[in-house]
C-alpha cells in the first residue's frame, strides 16, 4: 500500500514527469490522426483536482469524459502547441495561467485512429474557465489522488467488428473515464 501523502504523490509526479524528453514531433503516418491534450493540476489545492471535460453530445467521443485537448493544425508550432491552443479553445484557460511540467507518453484510441499527446502542467485553483458550448457538455474538478485509490479502478467490455475490447477505466463519483483518458491516467498513476 502507498503510503504517500498527496503533497508527496504530487512531488513525485512532478519530478518524473519533468525528468522526461520531450517528443513534440511524430513521425509521418498518414494512416493516425493526431491530437494533444492538457492535464492540468491544481498546485494549490491540497487535494490537487485534474480538469476534465465532457463532451458535447455530437461525434465519436460524444459525452466521454476526456482531457481538454483536440486535433493537431498544421498552423501549430508542436504537439504542445496543440495542446494550448485546444484548451483555450475548450476551457477558456489562456496559455499565461498554465505552467507545463512535459509529456507523457503518447496513446492511441481503440478504433477511430487517433494518436494522442498528454501534457501535464499546473494552474492555479482561481484559475476561471470558460465553457465552450458546442464542444464540451460540461466541465469538472477530480481529486487526483482519490481518482487513483484502487476502489476506483474498473474494467469496461465492449465489441468491435474486430472483437471483445477490454479496458481499463476509473470511476469517480457518477464519472466513468476510460479508453485513452484512462490510460493517461494509469500512465501517472505508474510514477507514484
Amino acid at each position: 500500500m502507498n503510503k504517500l501523502n498527496n503533497s508527496d504523490k504530487y512531488h513525485q509526479l512532478k519530478k518524473e514527469v519533468t525528468s522526461r524528453k520531450s517528443q513534440l514531433i511524430s513521425e509521418n503516418n498518414e494512416e493516425l490522426r493526431l491530437a494533444a491534450v492538457s492535464i492540468l493540476i491544481e498546485n494549490d489545492n491540497k487535494d490537487y483536482p485534474i480538469y476534465m471535460i465532457k463532451r458535447a453530445d455530437e461525434g465519436v467521443h460524444a459525452l466521454e469524459w476526456a482531457f481538454p485537448g483536440g486535433k493537431y493544425e498544421q498552423e501549430d508550432a508542436d504537439l504542445l502547441d496543440t495542446a494550448k491552443r485546444e484548451t483555450h479553445e475548450e476551457i477558456g484557460i489562456s496559455n499565461d495561467f498554465i505552467s507545463f511540467w512535459g509529456p507523457l507518453d503518447p496513446v492511441y484510441t481503440l478504433g477511430t485512429g487517433w494518436k494522442i499527446f498528454p501534457f501535464i502542467g499546473v494552474v492555479k485553483s482561481d484559475i476561471k474557465t470558460v465553457k465552450n458550448e458546442e464542444e464540451i457538455q460540461e466541465i469538472t474538478k477530480i481529486p487526483l489522488f482519490k481518482l487513483l485509490e484502487s476502489k476506483n479502478n474498473r474494467y469496461v467490455s465492449f465489441t468491435t467488428n474486430n472483437g471483445r475490447i477490454d479496458s481499463k477505466s476509473y470511476v469517480y463519483e457518477n464519472k466513468l473515464i476510460w479508453g485513452a483518458s484512462a490510460r493517461i491516467i494509469s500512465q501517472i498513476n505508474s510514477f507514484i
